[in-house]
């Protein structure tokens, strides 16, 4: 798989992965009328456990298919596949930071300056490659 090919990946996943939220939303938080997206997460307050927490347990479970996958090259589940589990991860990952989100009181903006420090690294790692060098590096640009 080549750059562009990974690109179209992510941006085909991530296509899927919000109708599949869309439709799995309102089937865990009490249907089409339901107004808590995060509902069934919260209810693991009954349990005085986190719903970050309780919603990490739930990307467990989805690592541990993809590890079984992976030595099995096969799941006994036939309507899952490992890559829906790794979509899955993909939603819990976006919930995750929607309710941390929440918990601190609204969504975090980036600021002008901050996206373009974000370009700069991309950049960066465009050039370099993602080898960790790339933070020296943005570092004595930005000394400049």
């Amino acid at each position: 798989m080549n750059t562009e090919e990974l690109l179209k990946l992510h941006d085909d996943t991530c296509k899927a992965c919000r109708v599949i939220m869309q439709k799995k939303n309102s089937d865990y938080t009490g249907g089409k009328g339901a107004t808590d997206p995060f509902a069934n997460f919260n209810a693991s307050k009954i349990l005085d456990i986190h719903p970050v927490q309780g919603l990490l347990l739930r990307v467990i479970d989805k690592i541990k298919r993809i590890y079984s996958f992976t030595n099995d090259s096969e799941l006994s589940v036939p309507n899952e596949t490992v890559e829906d589990a790794c979509d899955d991860i993909v939603n819990y990952a976006i919930l995750a930071k929607a309710m941390l989100l929440e918990e601190r009181g609204s969504p975090k903006r980036l600021t002008e300056e901050q996206e373009l420090e974000g370009e700069k690294r991309i950049d960066i790692i465009g050039r370099n490659g993602n080898e960790g060098l790339h933070y020296s590096q943005i570092e004595q640009e930005n000394a400049k």
